[in-house]
């Protein structure tokens, strides 16, 4: 239990920027479902449709809305203490998570693909991804500076070469 701990404040942060990076991605989905709900509210209000239905839909329309409003606000701080990466020799720990924790290890032996990337909104902030491909999926860490990004993507690789050296080829 000691040992769970020490390693649970041993995770890696994340740049403090990436805060700004899921402000403005969580923004712009929030302006687009108002593209789509506030001309709905409209036609629902003016329609004359006097229906349980029409003041239920209207009322799950508008708590999505606030729901995303404060989703806004709060998620990107919440998820900012919360996430965390450890690379270790044989696996990558990843932490992350708002309502629900989830921690996953990733088997660096059984990683086929490294990118390091970077989305417009990540550009312009200067963050960075690095996507961690296996045969069951993809894996990221995301929010890095170029030098930590580049760092972990080069660790991945020599930690990846080293142990098919040791144990064979996969």
């Amino acid at each position: 239990m000691e040992l769970e701990k020490t390693l649970e404040n041993q995770y890696e942060k994340v740049d403090p920027k990436a805060v700004k990076s899921w402000r403005i991605g969580r923004t712009i989905f929030f302006l687009l479902v108002l593209v789509a709900a506030v001309p709905g509210e409209i036609f629902l209000a003016l329609s004359g449709w006097q229906s349980f239905w029409r003041i239920f839909i209207m009322a799950g329309i508008g708590l999505f809305v606030c729901y995303l409003a404060v989703g806004l606000v709060i998620f990107p701080v919440i998820e900012y203490k919360q996430w965390g990466y450890r690379v270790e020799a044989d696996k990558v720990v990843i932490r992350h998570g708002i309502f629900f924790l989830k921690k996953t290890v990733i088997p660096i032996i059984r990683i086929q693909n490294i990118t390091v990337s970077q989305g417009p909104i990540n550009r312009k902030l200067g963050l960075y991804e690095v996507e961690m491909a296996l045969a069951s999926g993809s894996f990221s860490i995301e929010g890095l500076d170029r030098e930590t990004a580049d760092s972990i993507s080069e660790n991945l690789k020599a930690c990846l070469y080293q142990r098919i050296n040791e144990k064979g080829a996969i």
